[in-house]
């Protein structure tokens, strides 16, 4: 059960089956007979846009249907309950699912609010106005970055007062980037922040060179001390040292000397038991 249903069908609705629902139609029948309604009124002055006016009106009748509330007599609420009841039956109105991200502002007139309490037609029409707008599709629901939309919906006492405008998230939040990108202070923050990572990439690069370097130093100290030592136990001269910046190579040429020195340990008399 909707909204509508919950809140005004049951308390209102009721009410106004029993005592009011031929009197309604009677003052409905009397207003129109009696003053012309604005949407006939621009009718009249726009004949061209009868047929898209009358769609919006029976639109907004349909809402009505859906929510069993097309004999409640509005003459018969405040106006703070009347605005209650409207947004109650605005709220029942879907959004197409590409607009879940969208956000809407309405502002009504005073003078649109009364109006559209004593106009039926006019407030079937602003209903089906928004059954209108909120059929539409999004085309760009899904692409990267859309965040959807801000409208603002304006309505008065007629239908030439009503008018709307609205723009994407997205837009602004790519304004807001480009007013910081021209901002001087914000480039020049930028660019010490750019000067500072290049800074501590090089500072990184320098010290793990240096590591390197000092790392093959003590390397080639090491080969050339077990060179000495087995020139010494052995009594063969000593092997010209070559450097040798791979490591692969610097650990083969340890093992070999490690393994030579061990070798000839063993072959030499004065170790033998």
């Amino acid at each position: 059960m909707s909204v509508i249903q919950t809140n005004y069908t049951s308390k209102i609705s009721n009410h106004f089956e029993k005592t009011y629902t031929k009197k309604t139609e009677a003052v409905y029948s009397s207003k129109t007979s009696s003053k012309e309604s604005v949407v006939e009124e621009y009718i009249r002055k726009h004949p061209n846009d009868a047929a898209h006016v009358n769609k919006q009106v029976q639109a907004g009748k349909k809402v009505w249907a859906k929510n069993g509330v097309e004999d409640v007599s509005r003459d018969d609420m405040s106006m703070e309950e009347y605005q209650k009841f409207f947004h109650a039956l605005l709220d029942t109105i879907p959004y197409d699912s590409t607009r879940v991200c969208d956000v809407n502002f309405l502002k009504i007139s005073d003078e649109g609010w009364e109006q559209m309490k004593k106009d039926p037609e006019y407030e079937a029409w602003i209903l089906g106005y928004f059954v209108e707008d909120r059929a539409v599709k999004n085309p760009f629901f899904g692409w990267g970055g859309n965040t959807g939309s801000v409208c603002f919906e304006h309505f008065g006492a007629s239908i030439e007062e009503h008018h709307g405008e609205g723009f994407s998230k997205s837009s602004v939040k790519g304004e807001k980037h480009e007013k910081k990108e021209e901002s001087w202070w914000d480039k020049r923050r930028k660019r010490t922040k750019e000067l500072m990572m290049e800074q501590q990439v090089k500072a990184i690069e320098e010290a793990r060179a240096k590591r390197e370097e000092t790392l093959q130093e003590y390397r080639n100290h090491q080969l050339k001390s077990q060179q000495k030592l087995r020139s010494f136990l052995t009594g063969k001269p000593e092997r010209q040292f070559v450097n040798q910046p791979e490591e692969k190579q610097l650990a083969a040429a340890a093992y070999e000397n490690t393994a030579g020195l061990f070798q000839s340990l063993i072959r030499n008399s004065d170790f033998k038991r």
